[in-house]
C-alpha cells in the first residue's frame, strides 16, 4: 500500500500544533511514513492538527514504525486497532498518493479527477516517549480492498471517503461497529480517481 503521499496546497486549512501555535501548510509538501500530516480527529473535529503517520508501540522508536496501515478487515481482531476503534478516529487530508507496482516497475500517482483532496480514514493515539516524557500524536491509515481502478496496480488502497461522509467517521456518538460498517459500505468510486504514471518517484 501507499508509502508516500502528496499533501498539496492547504491554504484553506489552519494547522494547529499541540502547543497552540499555528502555521500555513506549504503547497505540494510530500509526506512519508514518520512525517507529520494534517488530520482531523473525533476528539477535536473542528480543528486540523499535525499527527505523525505511523502508530508507535512499545517495541517501536520515534524513527521507525511498522504500524503505518491497518486493514479494515482486522480492525476488531488486532488488539492495537480494536483498542482505538470507536474511540479514536481521524481523517487525513492528502492531495494524492503514490503506488509502486513491482511487477511493472512503475510508480503510479493517484488523485481525484476533480483535483480535490482525498480524505483517508484512520485511527489515532498519543505515544509517550518514556525517556523524555514527550507526547507524540500518531495515526494509522486504514486500507480496504481495491476498487476496479486500483485493482490492476495493487491489491489494497486507502480507505478514501467523500467529504460529506467524513462527519460520520469522526462522529463520537456512533459506535465503532457503526462507523466501520459505514466506511465499508461506501468505497471510493473508481470514476473519481485519476491514475497516471509518475516517472520521478519510486
Amino acid at each position: 500500500m501507499c508509502g508516500h503521499v502528496e499533501i498539496g496546497e492547504q491554504k484553506d486549512l489552519k494547522i494547529i500544533t499541540r502547543d497552540g501555535g499555528t502555521y500555513t501548510a506549504k503547497s505540494n509538501t510530500a509526506g512519508n511514513p514518520g512525517s507529520m500530516l494534517p488530520v482531523v480527529t473525533d476528539a477535536m473535529p473542528g480543528k486540523v492538527q499535525q499527527f505523525r503517520w505511523g502508530l508507535l508501540s512499545l517495541d517501536d522508536d520515534r524513527i521507525h514504525s511498522k504500524n503505518k496501515h491497518a486493514r479494515v478487515e482486522s480492525l476488531f481482531l488486532v488488539p492495537l486497532w480494536s483498542e482505538l476503534v470507536g474511540k479514536k478516529h481521524c481523517v487525513a487530508r492528502v492531495q494524492a498518493y503514490f503506488e509502486y507496482n513491482p511487477a511493472q516497475q512503475v510508480t503510479y500517482k493517484v488523485e481525484r479527477v476533480d483535483r480535490h483532496p482525498f480524505y483517508i480514514a484512520g485511527l489515532w493515539d498519543i505515544w509517550i516517549d518514556i525517556k523524555t516524557n514527550i507526547l507524540i500524536p500518531t495515526f494509522v491509515m486504514i486500507t480496504v480492498p481495491p476498487n476496479s481502478a486500483i485493482a490492476g496496480i495493487h491489491d489494497r488502497m486507502p480507505a478514501i471517503m467523500e467529504r460529506a461522509d467524513v462527519k460520520d467517521w469522526i462522529n463520537g456518538s456512533l459506535s465503532g461497529q457503526e462507523r466501520v460498517k459505514e466506511l465499508r459500505m461506501k468505497p471510493c468510486p473508481p470514476q473519481n480517481m485519476l491514475i497516471t504514471v509518475h516517472k520521478d518517484h519510486k
